[in-house]
């Protein structure tokens, strides 16, 4: 019925698509005609809004030509609606960086104009920008402003288009009373807006109210596709998958899924692509559709790189870095500033004891007159500090969201060694698979031949070898798929909900999966592994993705640190000297009785290696963020300080015993 209906809007709304076109197309032909002025640059930015929502890469066109023909005109407001358009373009590709580069270009330069409508547009943006990268602090911080400037100038279509968008904000964080507040504000105005419906259906499908979410949804499929808005086409049908899943209808679910994958216009818009791809990955895998939900999985897993790589990464850093310099400008810029007024103050404080001395009436005027005078100087400076203040603020605030990139890259990379580990574990059943597969063609080649000769023992003698062979290939198969399965349980987010984990299974799981993984990187690569575990441990409560990572993180270190001393040792072998032999050790222990009597038993994990060592004068930097011994490209330096802040969450410890040039063991103690 549901998908009847969409047939219907999409036909009733055929002729307005057009207009829509037809309005493009009309802008076009003035471009055609239009002189290189200040009139071309505005039809370049209307062109540039136009499709901004449907073909990015379009609309960041059409702004680069509007910003290079104001450079050249001199046209400073051009400039900054050029900017404040590349901004909207590069934020909708995913381009975070450079789209918060330009919106604080084209900020400061309307505030420079006194343009308010200018300044209230590049908030708007900032706080889009912000909401795509899952900063809804900042996002609601900018939009709330954009709202009040808004309001400032009466401009009613805006309050209704920026309370539609802080609803949309409050949504995605979970504030689903200011979201519906905000969101149906705007609704008793304007009702045919696709975006707005998009975030009403979004806050009803999470209060439970599937009727209501898919009549908002659908509702706003052929509204977005007459003002040519391809993201809301994206979000409607995700949506609407997302409604069915809660309902348990997947294959309902799959249908609308697929539908926004197969958007002609999807690839403007990467996160809706990722968002439909990782829904069609977890219902597969829910289904136990192996080959399906590795598909989906792979799919998800290359628009995330398209999306968070590690170059846009260091572009965001970059860009933050970029702006403390420049505070650090300004600071320095104030300070001289303030030897300055110092020295002025002298100046006139002696002209003034002249003048008292001279003529003690006009000299006392004058210090009346003066005072005044420092006073203004001390009000202006003292402003001028407050402003520093907050754009320090400002800045630090930048960095903290530059800081939540990085550890979502970091995460991302531990994805990637997991899944090279379950790959050769993977390699090792399919081997015995294809093996015994080929053994039984012979045998079948075998059957027949005796069968031929009438040779009715051999026959029975070859089919039982064959049965055993089958066997054996089920037996491995099931190992496989055991295998993928725990691989689609590791490529899952944390629900950051504890569960009862077995706490030395996992610990031996995630070895394997280290060194395989480091295995499948470098095949010289060698190192031999002893474990000891507790049996008396049991399981625990833990969230077992999280501590996973830790565990993860902590053998690459060891592995990496006995690969580095075997880099390092001498060959050939002097006289007398043994030959290096890379170790790692991973046991685990009970410290005391589970909890009686008030006394709180806990678990030790130890991860210990025979490397070089930690040097003394480093070791009270490991757990601090960005900081690494590894060389320029091989760490992030976030690994340890990400591992800190998990098992501090889990109430535990993570502590370090190191000797240099003798190894390092890394100490985590939870409570059992």
């Amino acid at each position: 019925m549901k998908k009847n209906l969409i047939g219907f809007y999409l036909l009733f709304f055929f002729m307005q698509v057009n207009a829509q076109n037809k309005k493009i197309d009309s802008l076009k032909q003035e471009l055609l005609v239009a002189k290189e002025d200040t009139n071309k640059v505005w039809v370049l930015a209307r062109l540039s809004e136009n499709y901004t929502w449907s073909f990015a890469d379009t609309a960041l066109m059409y702004a680069q030509q509007g910003l290079q023909l104001s450079q050249e005109l001199n046209f400073k407001s051009g400039e900054a609606h050029s900017m404040t358009d590349l901004a909207g373009a590069l934020t909708t590709l995913g381009n975070y960086a450079n789209a918060l580069d330009f919106s604080y270009k084209s900020l400061a330069l309307f505030k420079s104009l006194k343009n308010s409508f200018g300044i209230s547009y590049v908030y708007r943006r900032l706080g889009l920008c912000y909401r795509e990268q899952g900063d809804y602090k900042r996002a609601i911080q900018y939009i709330r402003a954009d709202l009040k400037l808004r309001e400032l100038l009466h401009d009613d279509y805006g309050i209704i288009f920026t309370q539609a968008m802080l609803g949309g904000i409050y949504e995605r964080n979970n504030q689903l009373d200011s979201a519906l507040f905000y969101a149906q504000s705007a609704y008793k105005v304007n009702q045919n807006w696709s975006g707005l419906l998009t975030v009403l259906g979004a806050i009803h499908a999470k209060l439970r109210h599937s009727e209501l979410a898919l009549d908002f949804y659908t509702k706003a499929i052929p509204l977005a596709i007459r003002d040519n808005f391809q993201v809301d086409i994206l979000d409607a049908y995700n949506g609407i998958a997302n409604v069915y899943i809660n309902e348990g209808k997947t294959d309902s679910a799959i249908y609308y899924a697929k539908q926004a994958l197969a958007q002609k216009w999807g690839r403007a818009y990467p996160i809706g692509l990722l968002n439909a791809s990782t829904l069609l990955a977890d219902i597969y895998a829910s289904k136990n559709k192996s080959d399906s939900a590795v598909k989906y999985l792979k799919v998800t897993i290359n628009f995330k790189d398209s999306l968070f790589n590690q170059q846009k990464t260091r572009e965001a850093q970059s860009f933050a870095f970029n702006e403390q310099l420049h505070q650090q400008e300004l600071q320095q810029t104030l300070k001289q500033t303030q030897v300055q007024y110092k020295n002025r103050i002298n100046i006139y404080i002696l002209i003034a004891g002249l003048i008292v001395l001279l003529i003690v009436a006009v000299g006392l005027w004058r210090k009346n007159v003066y005072k005044q005078k420092s006073f203004a100087l001390l009000q202006k400076q003292k402003q001028e500090i407050y402003i520093q203040k907050n754009k320090v603020e400002t800045t630090l605030e930048e960095l903290r969201s530059t800081q939540s990139q990085l550890i979502q890259s970091e995460k991302m990379a531990s994805l990637g060694e997991l899944t090279a580990g379950i790959a050769h574990e993977i390699q090792n059943p399919l081997n015995f698979v294809n093996n015994f597969s080929e053994i039984n063609a012979d045998l079948i080649d075998e059957l027949q031949d005796e069968l031929k000769a009438g040779k009715a023992d051999a026959a029975i003698s070859i089919s039982n070898d064959i049965k055993e062979n089958e066997q054996k290939i089920s037996h491995h198969g099931k190992r496989a798929d055991a295998i993928v399965k725990g691989m689609l349980q590791h490529s899952q987010s944390s629900s950051s909900i504890k569960e009862l984990t077995y706490i030395n299974k996992l610990a031996d799981e995630y070895l394997g999966l280290s060194y395989h993984g480091l295995r499948a990187k470098d095949k010289d690569f060698n190192a031999t592994i002893k474990t000891d575990f507790d049996e008396s441990i049991g399981s625990i409560n833990i969230i077992p993705q999280d501590i996973g990572r830790v565990l993860l993180n902590l053998y690459n270190n060891a592995f990496y640190a006995v690969n580095e001393r075997q880099k390092q040792s001498p060959q050939p072998l002097k006289r007398g000297e043994e030959e290096y032999e890379p170790l790692v050790t991973v046991s685990t222990r009970r410290l005391g009785s589970p909890p009686t009597g008030g006394d709180e038993g806990k678990i030790e994990i130890r991860v210990a290696d025979n490397g070089n060592g930690i040097p003394q004068k480093v070791l009270d930097k490991i757990f601090q963020p960005f900081f690494t011994t590894k060389p320029t490209g091989q760490g992030t330096g976030l690994g340890l300080s990400l591992s800190y802040d998990i098992i501090k969450a889990h109430g535990g410890e993570i502590k370090v015993e190191t000797k240099e040039g003798e190894g390092t063991t890394f100490i985590i103690q939870l409570l059992a």
